[in-house]
């Protein structure tokens, strides 16, 4: 009788037999092996996929998508030996400890270099979109610009920048006042040259009408809610990070550790390392950043620890700035654009969420930057940004839809998806998962023009899929040639 060799299964490791013989017909064949391997010609293939005791399937529940079997890196946060929360009891309650934030103090104001603007804003072109709202709308802004001119008619897109909710409130909110963006000292609104460099404008003395207003998080979240002659689009997705100083140890946070750090000060010294307020890097309750990561880790965002670092860049060069005898306490509040520019002295955290057994990086590794696991349902703090506008009959104005159009076309230009990606987003096309509010039930998403592909050969440099010239280069498996690869639709 001949025998089975075995080779280890890892990830690109295959299960070797005597090929002399057929070991398999189907993939149920080869089920005793582990790690789920596939039937392939006759033999069982090992695909990689774990952790131990993985979901394996097409997920439906919540804990099959945080389980489900990836060939992503994994950590582990061990909440019994580090929080002694031992049992479902405990790990449930530990979600309901809420100790009201103290006074930490403030952080100066930036000094400011921005220069006082000379030039209108209502001069700069003919057609004006008027935009308010998150922080970290500006690289979308400046991707989209080129697109903007090239119109027809052109228009130049104004940004005034605030929080997402204000942003929210600018559309939404049913005193009209705050619909109307003003001048502020030393946070000018801005728009983007025909050479791409930011320039800062006067807007009216009596302020503008916000023609869209962004947020980083679902209406909802700010307590607004779409009404009757107003929408809400879609574009791009973001990540939300916890991060520490490349000098920590640490890898690795719970669901139940950020809520013990974030929504009870660090429990009285019992969410080591991170037990001193202090050092925890946030930013207020009206940022994307704050929102996804507190609803994550089911912390009120009115009521989140620490101290407001006012903007991502003085969050960044703060934590780059401590000193490395008191980094095991630091944590930060981080989108993962700005993240993944500063690993060389910041570390992105994996993140466990409840019930789920491994922690994961918003990237298969890290050394990626793929975001696989945000795109696949491993990673549950991301938003999509949102665009919203007033209507008429269903319609936005032409100065909304001549920006929000770009966005939300099922087959984005070229140039602007490989600026969105370049910017640090996922561009919708290559998600696979969606939800319908922060936090909410994921479902499986199949865009009807994907590039996944495209996303990834940016991302990594490479990608598995097959090179296209056109359909006819592509195999009945995936018959679209999409961005220059064949995808499934």
């Amino acid at each position: 009788m001949r025998s089975l060799i075995f080779v280890a299964a890892m990830a690109g490791c295959s299960l070797a037999v005597d090929t002399n013989i057929t070991q398999c017909t189907v993939d149920a064949d080869c089920e005793h092996f582990g790690s789920h391997p596939s039937c392939q010609a006759g033999v069982c293939v090992s695909s990689g996929l774990g952790p131990p005791n993985c979901f394996f399937g097409a997920p439906s529940q919540a804990s099959d998508f945080a389980n489900q079997c990836t060939t992503a890196q994994t950590f582990q946060f061990d909440n019994c030996a580090r929080l002694n929360l031992c049992d479902d009891a405990s790990l449930a309650g530990s979600l309901t400890t809420n100790v009201a934030p103290t006074n930490l103090g403030t952080i100066p104001p930036p000094v400011t270099t921005q220069p006082t603007p000379t030039v209108d804003c209502s001069a700069v072109a003919p057609n004006i979109i008027y935009i308010t709202g998150s922080t970290n709308l500006p690289p979308l802004i400046k991707a989209v610009q080129p697109l903007l001119s090239a119109g027809t008619p052109p228009y130049v897109a104004v940004f005034a920048p605030q929080t997402s909710c204000k942003g929210a409130a600018a559309i939404l909110d049913p005193d009209p006042t705050k619909h109307v963006i003003k001048n502020v000292a030393n946070n000018s609104a801005f728009y983007y040259d025909s050479a791409g460099t930011q320039q800062f404008c006067l807007l009216d003395t009596n302020g503008n009408t916000v023609d869209i207003g962004e947020s980083d998080v679902y209406p909802a979240s700010c307590a607004y809610s779409v009404v009757t002659n107003t929408a809400d689009y879609l574009g791009p997705v973001q990540a939300i990070t916890m991060v520490v100083p490349s000098a920590s140890t640490q890898t690795v946070i719970s669901a139940e550790a950020t809520h013990l750090v974030f929504g009870a000060g660090g429990n009285s010294g019992r969410a080591t390392p991170w037990s001193d307020p202090h050092y925890y890097f946030t930013r207020s309750s009206g940022t994307g950043t704050t929102q996804l990561v507190a609803r994550a880790a089911t912390v009120d965002p009115l009521m989140v620890w620490g101290i407001d670092r006012l903007s991502a860049q003085n969050l960044v060069a703060s934590m780059e700035a401590i000193d490395p005898s008191v980094a095991e306490s630091v944590i930060g509040l981080l989108s993962s654009d700005f993240a993944d520019r500063g690993r060389a002295n910041l570390r992105e955290l994996a993140y466990q969420q409840h019930g789920q057994t491994y922690g994961y990086l918003p990237d298969s590794g890290v050394d990626s930057f793929d975001k696989a696991n945000v795109r696949d349902g491993h990673y549950p703090i991301w938003g999509a940004i949102h665009l919203l506008a007033a209507t008429s009959n269903g319609v936005p104005s032409q100065a909304a839809s001549a920006l929000i159009t770009q966005f939300t076309v099922p087959k984005l230009d070229p140039a602007l998806v490989s600026a969105i990606i370049d910017s640090g987003f996922v561009p919708s096309c290559a998600m696979k998962v969606n939800h319908t509010s922060e936090l909410g039930a994921l479902v499986m998403f199949k865009p009807a023009f994907g590039c996944s592909c495209f996303y990834e050969q940016k991302v990594n440099n490479k990608t598995s899929c097959t090179a296209c010239g056109g359909p006819g280069d592509c195999p009945s498996t995936a018959p679209a040639c999409n961005y220059g690869f064949c995808e499934a639709q």
